[in-house]
């Protein structure tokens, strides 16, 4: 029998893989000896049998809370992938809340569309910078600011992401709020642009009026430069453009969620 083992990490990340895990080897049976006396025969061994990776869910009882509407948020296949994990993995299972996740995988987008990235149709501003740019602008806004990394097929990225819109509504005036998608992978089958649509019907799903990016830099070279090992992440710098505390889902601040971690922090440094 053959058994294969898969690695399981917390939050969603890492190496992209273009080419599927191969398929289990099949176990049939030898030839069969000859038998001395007439009449017997061996019989052959039943083939191995594969078993599928379950995804992981986010632990329960994080403080995050989920919106009632239901939002198409992707293909999951669109995903960088985990290390260890087919790219081409089974769907994210939805979580309470209603949130769901259809397929949906658009055409690659026309010279024209990828020219007029910026105001898309559901009235997002959805931009597509490089991740210097982006770091660069959320040191010089002159106020706190909140960046949040996240992707439309990573499912804890996604439950806490209204956290982001609760924080840009309720401290406007003291704290600048800045959604970076990077679903981009670096695929050249699938440039930045390819993830536009989806990217933004989710963001006009939330409700997500503030400064919205899709990042045209391949997500695992945000991580090694940001210094985090998966998503979701949330960066928060203070007025002066200093990167004053980073959220993941590891280390000591595991399992953080808006409500409990994030805001209270950010009250704490507006003062």
């Amino acid at each position: 029998m053959v058994v294969f083992a898969t690695a399981l990490v917390v939050g969603c990340g890492g190496e992209p893989s273009d080419n599927p895990p191969p398929e289990p080897a099949s176990v049939g049976a030898g030839e069969s000896a000859a038998s001395e006396n007439a009449g017997e025969s061996t019989t052959p061994a039943a083939p191995a049998m594969s078993t599928s990776q379950t995804p992981a869910v986010p632990a329960a009882g994080s403080g995050i809370q989920l919106p009632d509407q239901a939002v198409e948020i992707g293909n999951p296949t669109d995903a960088p992938s985990t290390p260890g994990q087919p790219e081409s993995g089974g769907p994210t299972q939805p979580g309470a809340g209603g949130i769901e996740m259809p397929d949906l995988d658009p055409a690659p987008p026309s010279a024209e569309s990828a020219d007029n990235a910026g105001q898309s149709d559901s009235g997002v501003d959805l931009q597509l910078a490089a991740w210097p740019a982006i770091e660069s602008h959320a040191k010089a806004t002159g106020k706190i600011t909140v960046v949040d990394l996240w992707s439309t097929v990573c499912e804890p990225c996604v439950k806490e992401f209204p956290g982001l819109v609760r924080l840009s509504k309720s401290m406007s005036d003291d704290v600048v709020c800045i959604g970076v998608s990077v679903d981009y992978d670096g695929r050249k089958s699938r440039p930045p642009e390819y993830y536009s649509e989806k990217v933004a019907a989710f963001l006009a799903a939330m409700g997500a009026d503030f400064e919205n990016y899709l990042c045209k830099t391949p997500s695992d070279d945000v991580f090694a430069t940001v210094g985090i090992p998966s998503i979701p992440a949330v960066l928060v710098f203070d007025a002066d453009g200093k990167l004053v505390k980073q959220f993941v889902d590891a280390g000591d601040t595991v399992g953080f969620s808006y409500e409990t971690d994030i805001i209270p922090f950010v009250e704490k440094l507006a003062g």
